[in-house]
């Protein structure tokens, strides 16, 4: 028989999830309560994880300490600022930089954390189990902060079912047997691991019967990495995020060791049991490094020219050349951002007062030919410009004869990139990122309300925006570029090139890829697709999101990249079959169609993460609370 939870008079609301977006949820009801919830007036607050409330499976504390994440610590807060447009007050915590210099060293139930913590610095890319740390802190922390009225209970267990009441509440079944009767339930789960397609279950079969092996997309750190031997060629497919993951746990995970030289060149010493990567991907070459250098001006200023009225216009059913137009006015904002660092803080490079460039350079649009003309007159050295990723890779049309030339190729490339990411003379790149930050909220406008555009015209539109997002603002630590060179150095890793395709060859029982960057193919029996599944709520392991769709009390949406549940994309209610909203259901994430950018922000940004989460704290608090006052 199972146990009931959470039968008293108090309104119950079950929060599933305890990552980052469940935590941020939890702070913004605890600010909120005090000011919606009256003293008169309870509630019951339910959190639901398998994982430590904080952290979530992501940030788990039981992972390698050498898979990091790709923003520097600095640049990482659970918290709200003076920035952020919301009815809740804002309440000002630490970074995560700011918290390790002051609580992270005080971690004593685990020292290599404590040693993280103190050797962190602002721009330190921290290990993700310190980042969990971090994220556990920020719960208890809202815990804490919670009104004596609002009664926590933290379940460290699965929720495998969600159903409706009679009288029109519903009911949390957990992997405990425990059910949790509630009135209002909101979904914060995080990416959803996919399940195989056909193609992939073919590539699974081949492995299986040949004495090979296959790893599908998913988190690296849940996978069994034994699977590929030592000395052994592995073909990898991607080489981005999850790659870089791999890489490191192949090798110095394995025993092998990174050093440097007397010149400052970083090396690879293999310990012998490392198997041989073969990589490539559809690009060819990992997006450009995250900048890890300080800079003079401000850390995030508001849009000039990419202002969130300005997009909303470019997107209008009647604006001409939509995709350009707005294309160009990002680049603008991203480029008036670096020129602007460039004169602070390197003025030397210049020829121009910043007073002139200035005003001529607002006066142009960025694909007029006068702008590189004034570029060029204000900065001579074509070196000290600004330097975008392009939508198209540039191996894209590049044949080279042989390995060791596309080789030669990508260590230019990759020590290039290093370069602009650290040097002090392209302090610009981190103060061009700072201004994609800060146009995201008016970026995220026009993606929830599509101003009149049908979906298909608002993908074209936004299309190249968000793809030059992602390839700007979703780069590695410079430090994994530099890893990526020493072991292609020492022969562990080993280039295919861009457009990659993979294939299986029955008779060999070998896997197959092919790139239009080499001559011949490249064949292996073990193969590796570097990246994070698809979010596919069908393919739910636990049953919460395929149960809620059946019933027909959840709507899966199908798109070519995923399969997410409808939500409300203002309010973030969840869809039924027929498309109605349901008012005791929300869900955000990932995993459904509202609420998927943010987690983890950037301080003084206004991210989305914070109002979406303030905005329904706030619902769920005028749902389930009494009006005060009478009101």
């Amino acid at each position: 028989m199972s146990q009931t939870a959470g039968v008293d008079r108090a309104p119950v609301l079950v929060l599933i999830g305890a990552g980052p977006r469940g935590t941020g949820l939890l702070e913004r009801i605890a600010v909120n309560a005090a000011e919606l919830l009256p003293d008169t007036a309870s509630l019951a607050v339910h959190v639901v994880d398998p994982f430590p409330a904080g952290s979530g499976r992501v940030w788990r504390a039981g992972q390698s300490p050498l898979l990091w994440m790709n923003s520097r610590a600095e640049d990482i807060t659970m918290f709200t600022d003076d920035s952020v447009d919301c009815a809740g007050r804002p309440n000002p915590g630490p970074t995560l930089h700011a918290w390790a210099r002051e609580h992270g060293r005080a971690i004593v139930d685990d020292p290599g954390l404590a040693a993280e913590a103190g050797a962190l610095g602002p721009a330190s890319f921290a290990s993700r189990r310190l980042a969990g740390a971090y994220l556990r802190w920020c719960f208890r922390r809202a815990a804490a902060e919670l009104p004596p009225n609002v009664r926590l209970v933290v379940h460290e267990a699965r929720a495998v079912g969600l159903t409706d009441r009679p009288d029109g509440g519903q009911v949390v079944t957990l992997s405990t047997g425990t059910a949790i009767r509630a009135d209002l339930v909101v979904l914060a789960l995080g990416n959803q691991r996919g399940g195989l397609d056909e193609r992939q279950r073919a590539f699974a079969a081949l492995a299986d019967r040949n004495g090979g092996g296959y790893l599908p997309p998913s988190y690296t750190a849940d996978v069994d990495l034994d699977l590929l031997p030592a000395g052994g060629e592995v073909i990898v497919s991607g080489i981005g995020q999850a790659f870089a993951d791999l890489m490191v746990l192949v090798t110095e995970g394995r025993g092998g060791v990174f050093a440097r030289d007397t010149d400052g060149t970083l090396r690879y010493r293999p310990s012998g049991r490392e198997p041989v990567l073969r990589v490539g991907s559809r690009r060819g070459l990992p997006a450009s490094p995250k900048p890890a250098q300080s800079f003079a001006g401000t850390r995030v200023e508001p849009p000039r020219f990419a202002t969130a009225e300005r997009l909303k216009e470019l997107v209008s059913a009647d604006a001409p050349g939509g995709a350009d137009v707005l294309l160009g006015i990002v680049c603008k904002e991203l480029g008036w951002a670096y020129y602007r660092e460039l004169f602070l803080a390197n003025p030397a490079r210049t020829c121009l007062p910043w007073g002139q460039f200035s005003r001529e350079f607002a006066g142009l649009d960025w694909y007029d030919p006068r702008m590189a003309r004034l570029v060029a007159r204000a900065v001579p050295d074509p070196e000290d410009r600004m330097d975008l990723p392009p939508e198209r890779s540039p191996l894209a049309n590049r044949a080279f004869a042989d390995e060791p030339a596309l080789c030669a190729w990508m260590d230019a490339h990759l020590r290039r990139g290093v370069r602009r990411a650290t040097e002090g003379r392209y302090s610009g790149q981190a103060a061009a990122l700072g201004a994609l930050v800060a146009l995201v909220p008016g970026l995220l406008g026009v993606l929830t309300t599509g101003e009149g555009l049908p979906d298909h015209a608002a993908a074209a539109v936004l299309g190249p925006v968000t793809r030059l997002a992602g390839l700007l603002g979703s780069g590695l630590p410079p430090y994994r570029f530099e890893q990526l060179r020493a072991l292609s150095a020492a022969g562990v890793v080993r280039y295919l090139g861009a457009n990659l395709t993979l294939t299986a060859d029955e008779p060999s029982g070998l896997f197959v890829a092919r790139s239009t960057c080499l001559p011949g193919v490249a064949t292996a029996r073990h193969l590796v697709e570097a990246r994070l599944p698809h979010d596919d709520i069908l393919a739910d392991g636990s049953a919460l999101l395929t149960g809620l769709v059946l019933a027909g009390r959840g709507r899966a949406v199908r798109s070519a990249a995923a399969v997410r549940l409808a939500v409300d994309e203002r309010s973030f209610a969840v869809e039924d079959r027929a498309g109605r909203s349901d008012p005791r259901r929300f869900a955000l994430g990932a995993f459904a169609t509202g609420g998927a950018l943010g987690a983890l922000s950037m301080p003084h940004s206004d991210a989305p993460f914070f109002r979406q989460n303030d905005a329904l704290a706030r619902r769920i608090l005028h749902e389930l609370a009494p009006p005060r006052n009478g009101r």
